[in-house]
């Protein structure tokens, strides 16, 4: 039985309506923790592309970075950021699937709803280091990339080598709600009042008792 507080929470959907034709974004990320600079991410990316559902992707572990917090802790505190929302969603799916990278997430999303119009989104401080990824170049011809901009990280993201190799897919601010629509490789760079939450500075204040 859920106790008192599960209870109230959103529940975890693996996957969309395989028919579905929605705009989904997926958000990718450790979220070890989720905090509000990552829903700034995601509501802002709502918006300005006009998505229909946001899918929050925990990752099972992430070889750039230290070992995460468990899995479903941080499925939980993902589903406790995200309230109530309607439209946004915490899935489980990399690690019922059992797998590891990006680009094969994306496979298996796309397999199962071959008619959904995805996005993938992430922070700007994720783009500086998009290069390092498994089969990156692999993931920007897969789906189009919402980028939304963070503290300290517009600048070096837009000299990255994704956004050099990448600078002719670029849309306009202005036609951000055309992305989801987007042959890709696509991307596009959405300037935002900045939230300074970062789960580094998180993590370390919760060291520190």
């Amino acid at each position: 039985m859920s106790s008192p507080t599960t209870s109230f929470l959103p529940p975890v959907r693996t996957l969309p309506p395989s028919q579905t034709t929605q705009r989904i974004g997926l958000f990718g990320g450790s979220f070890d923790p989720p905090h509000s600079g990552h829903l700034h991410v995601a509501k802002t990316a709502m918006k300005r592309l006009d998505l229909d559902w946001v899918y929050w992707l925990p990752a099972r572990g992430n070889p750039l970075k230290s070992k995460p917090a468990d899995f479903y802790e941080r499925v939980h505190a993902v589903r406790e950021l995200i309230g109530h929302n309607p439209k946004m969603f915490v899935s489980d799916f990399e690690h019922w699937a059992g797998l590891r990278y990006t680009v094969d997430v994306i496979n298996g999303f796309t397999a199962h709803c071959p008619r959904a119009r995805f996005v993938w989104l992430m922070g700007a401080d994720s783009l500086q280091n998009f290069h390092d990824w498994k089969a990156w170049q692999s993931v920007a011809s897969m789906l189009p990339l919402c980028v939304v901009s963070r503290p300290d990280a517009g600048p070096r993201a837009l000299r990255s080598p994704f956004a050099r190799r990448y600078a002719a897919s670029r849309l306009r601010e202005r036609d951000a709600g055309l992305l989801p629509f987007a042959e890709p490789p696509a991307w596009v760079f959405l300037k935002a009042p900045f939230d300074p939450a970062s789960s580094t500075q998180l993590r370390a204040r919760a060291q520190k008792g």
